[in-house]
């Protein structure tokens, strides 16, 4: 994935679905609810990130919309550096 600025980045993926994302690294599939209730949140809330990230293609939703994380792990790069002048 690549995002323009950080703020399109952080705007994606807040604090709460990188809280769900590492819940589900490794868990295999699991229930909306039963995620809910292991990140102590509301259903609605889990439900609605999890749609996020898996429109960002981190999570797999499954024909009974239990979710699943595809990955063994998730690396993010960040590179900043000074504009390129104009001359």
């Amino acid at each position: 994935l690549n995002f323009e600025t950080p703020g399109a980045f952080f705007s994606r993926l807040t604090e709460r679905r990188w809280q769900l994302l590492d819940a589900l690294l490794g868990s295999g599939t699991v229930g909306v609810r039963e995620l809910a209730r292991r990140l102590g949140r509301d259903v609605k809330r889990v439900h609605e990130d999890a749609a996020a990230l898996v429109e960002l293609g981190l999570i797999e939703k499954d024909e009974r919309g239990a979710l699943n994380c595809p990955f063994e792990n998730i690396h993010v790069d960040m590179v900043m550096g000074s504009p390129k002048k104009v001359a």
